[in-house]
């Protein structure tokens, strides 16, 4: 059932949670938070299936009908308008969800011990590159995946999105 009242007013653009959300853009921010934006039904499932990890879900009304079925009451979901949305997705053309997270990171020290099948990434620069990466890490069966060096960052939007929720499923650590 979900979490949220189809007769509540969506938020504009210019609400301070949907603000506070917006700065989620920036890495600073988001390694100061501690959070991050998974943009997109594959990413805010893939999220919603690991407990814990979302905070909150930001969705458009037509997108809260689309979507309904991934609504929980453990995860509040709060409507927005359009404009809002599009101002936390940095996709063409938003999907109308978009989820703040709990950061994915996990030290190396915790799960490498032991593992066979680990994908590494050494100065991986594109976003897209790391998310296709982890997915690929990920239906391969790796125990994880190590971005080390002056890669990019895991929580950045673009490598949430080219996971497709795989960033979710596997530990990702920095080095």
């Amino acid at each position: 059932m979900a979490s949220f009242r189809t007769d509540q007013v969506p938020l504009s653009s210019g609400n301070n949670r949907v603000k506070n959300a917006r700065k989620l853009a920036r890495r600073a921010f988001r390694d100061e938070s501690g959070q991050f934006l998974a943009d997109g039904p594959k990413a805010v499932e893939g999220a919603l299936a690991t407990p814990g990890r979302v905070l909150e879900v930001f969705v458009t009304p037509a997108a809260a009908e689309q979507f309904a079925a991934l609504a929980t009451d453990e995860v509040p979901w709060t409507l927005v308008e359009e404009r809002a949305l599009a101002s936390l997705s940095d996709s063409t053309t938003p999907a109308g969800i978009v989820a703040v997270c709990r950061s994915l990171d996990v030290a190396a020290d915790t799960w490498l011990a032991g593992s066979t099948l680990v994908a590494v990434c050494a100065d991986v620069r594109d976003p897209g590159n790391a998310g296709t990466v982890i997915r690929t890490a990920d239906a391969a069966g790796a125990a994880g995946v190590v971005l080390a060096g002056n890669s990019v960052d895991p929580h950045h939007p673009r490598t949430v999105r080219a996971s497709v929720g795989s960033i979710f499923h596997l530990p990702i650590s920095r080095v």
